[in-house]
């Protein structure tokens, strides 16, 4: 009995001994990772890529690796037949509350941020959340409205006119951003006694390069344009960053061309300028606000009857208006805003997007704060083709988080899809997403929203919220978040001995890569990319983002590395690059640069691509990679036979033995 037992381990052994060499030899290497997206169409809005069928490969919080190799990972999602889009970017939301923020995540949202309100206190506000934690990352403005209550109270008409008082607010604010608040947020037709102090502070916000957010002054169409104006005024004064928070509910109601148009003259005087909306024909709000004031029903052309308590469907009559306004309700104001002027504001290559809205426990409040991105999606962009894919996922990612890039460095990893982003991600079917939301059940999660990553963290799959740690991060002022920046390199390329301006060259994990458009244009060899990956270099080179290998017709050329998307463009590793140069180029690379001299043919023409050296080394790169493969063939068969010889060898050794 023993012996056979040793006679069947010994030959186990041997053969995982011999055959746990194949792997090795009979496939190429599978990159690893925490987490792959398998598939999709990749939407990136930084370089307006659509690639399809590529795989991304995460690790940790940050995306490694966008290709067109298979990779293999931890955590598997088949992406086929979605959209991969980076994660949305709410700017004009609030508290991330617990029960609010699930809606979000639902609709695809992964970064809340609190620009209209915010806090007063910076420290205590993130130090509560990250203490409690949240499902998306979250960040907060300096609201201007609480700071100046320990000032001069919270009467709202209170003008504060004393310079001390002014000073006082200003140096608040200041410890504010310097705590991680992200910008300056005024509610003027809220609180319409902020007046005096705005310049000052504006002047703060110009100095800290924050931007500075508003609910204008005016909602009408006899006075929104005032509004409009009041703000750009303050920007050209002061050198602030300005941004209109939903310009269809406050400013530019029934006059949104020429708001828009001053908003367009402003940028191109030098201002920076910027404005969002929220997909929906109506507004809502507190009913015992500044806003309906006496003659609320001729500025805003409704009635009593187009009041809607949210989540009811009670609706106001005169008769219960003065009730309940004694109560702290939210109504929706039906019919309040021109369907045509969304229509601009979708249209208008400018605007971007927020919510202006988070569901709170009571779920009194507005649809938008469930549905804002899924109805964008399936309304505006499936159902009636007001604007492309890509539009409106630079108006849901890419925009916020420009705007927000100058006060939080962590909004430069955010809202695109590229080697270093963070991997905040929604992965959505184009053809079911949709809204659910009504003002009657505001609480109701959007469809089509398929997957959600979160910092690399799965926190929404198919079958709703996945159980995990909430791993969403503070985004913090520059004051606070000191992150490391992979800063560009000095590295001087010189054509011929006279420098070429390449600039934005950088190290990646221990590796040199140009930007590759820059680099063919400097050197006048003509180059096309397109969106869905493919880069042509002198109308006969072929490449892919993702890919290790050029062709030139039927034959390849294997790179040392593939091309990369990395901060906003197409990168390709220094040695790739001298492959592609060296049968036009004498290349010479040394630690401080590349060293470019021009190699002249016959015809005294220098053309990449059609010269007889580069089928040569195409035809011996070719013949490396088939070479290599039958080697590994002749390997394995040998190591088969050594195989049986060694298992027959053992078997009768022990059965002559017994």
């Amino acid at each position: 009995m023993f012996a056979k037992r040793r006679k069947f381990i010994i030959i186990f052994s041997a053969i995982l001994i011999i055959f746990g060499f194949y792997p090795n030899l009979n496939a190429e290497d599978v990159d690893s990772y925490d987490v792959i997206i398998k598939g999709g169409t990749i939407y990136n809005p930084s370089t307006e890529h659509e690639l399809e069928n590529y795989n991304i490969g995460i690790n940790g919080s940050k995306i490694e690796r966008i290709t067109q190799e298979e990779l293999s990972g931890i955590t598997e999602i088949n992406a086929d037949g979605l959209v991969i889009s980076p994660g949305f970017i709410d700017l004009v939301s609030y508290d991330p509350n617990h029960v609010g923020i699930e809606f979000k995540v639902f609709d695809g949202v992964t970064s809340n941020l609190a620009m209209h309100g915010g806090t007063e206190d910076a420290a205590s506000w993130y130090a509560s959340w990250e203490n409690s934690g949240v499902i998306t990352n979250f960040g907060a403005s300096s609201f201007i409205t609480r700071l100046r209550w320990p000032i001069i109270g919270a009467g709202i008409d209170n003008e504060m006119t004393d310079q001390a008082d002014i000073d006082r607010l200003v140096e608040e604010t200041r410890k504010n951003i310097e705590n991680g608040a992200l910008g300056i947020s005024f509610s003027f037709e809220y609180v319409p006694g902020v007046k005096h102090e705005v310049k000052p502070l504006l002047e703060l916000a110009a100095e800290y390069d924050v931007p500075t957010f508003y609910h204008l002054r005016y909602s009408d169409e006899e006075k929104g344009l005032e509004g409009v104006q009041e703000v750009i005024d303050y920007g050209k004064d002061t050198g602030a960053a300005i941004h209109i928070m939903h310009i269809n509910s406050t400013g530019g109601t029934f006059v949104m061309d020429q708001a828009l148009e001053m908003v367009r003259e402003a940028r191109e005087d030098g201002l920076d300028i910027t404005t969002d909306f929220y997909p929906y024909d109506f507004w809502a709000t507190y009913i015992n606000s500044a806003r309906f004031r006496p003659g609320w029903q001729e500025r805003f052309k409704i009635t009593y009857e187009d009041l809607q308590i949210g989540a009811t469907d009670i609706r106001i009559t005169e008769d219960t208006f003065d009730y309940y306004r004694e109560q702290y309700l939210l109504v929706a104001a039906h019919g309040s805003m021109p369907e045509d002027e969304l229509r601009m504001l979708l249209a208008d290559p400018h605007t971007m997007v927020g919510s202006d809205t988070i569901i709170e426990p009571g779920h009194n409040n507005h649809p938008r704060g469930a549905g804002t991105y899924s109805r964008l999606f399936g309304k505006y962009v499936r159902e009636e083709q007001v604007l492309t894919m890509m539009d409106a996922i630079k108006k849901s990612s890419y925009y916020p988080a420009k705007r927000m890039e100058s006060a939080a460095p962590s909004m430069q990893y955010k809202g695109r899809i590229e080697v270093g982003a963070d991997a905040d991600i929604t992965i959505f079917d184009p053809n079911t997403i949709i809204d659910k939301s009504t003002v009657e059940a505001p609480g109701t999660h959007s469809v089509g929203v398929e997957y959600v990553l979160v910092n690399g963290v799965l926190v929404k799959n198919k079958d709703g919220l996945v159980d995990v740690e909430k791993p969403g991060q503070p985004i913090l002022s520059y004051f606070v978040d000191e992150r490391a920046q992979n800063e560009m390199i000095n590295f001087e390329v010189t054509l011929d001995e006279e420098m070429v301006n390449i600039e934005n060259i950088y190290q990646i994990n221990g590796t040199i890569y140009l930007p590759l458009v820059d680099v063919f244009n400097h050197l006048d060899l003509p180059i096309e990319t397109f969106n869905d990956g493919t880069i042509i270099i002198n109308e006969s080179l072929n490449l892919e983002l993702g890919d290790r290998y050029a062709t030139k017709g039927e034959e390849k050329i294997e790179l040392d590395d593939e091309l990369i998307l990395y901060e906003e463009r197409i990168y390709m590793p220094l040695n790739s690059v001298n492959q592609l140069l060296n049968t036009n180029y004498d290349v010479v690379i040394n630690e401080s640069g590349m060293e470019l001299t021009t190699i002249t043919s016959n015809d005294g023409n220098s053309d990449i691509g059609d010269n007889d050296d580069v089928d040569e080394e195409v035809d011996q790169s070719v013949d490396t990679i088939e070479q290599s493969h039958g080697s590994n063939f002749i390997m394995i068969t040998v190591l088969s036979f050594i195989a049986v010889v060694v298992i027959v060898i053992i078997y009768f050794s022990l059965k002559n033995r017994k």
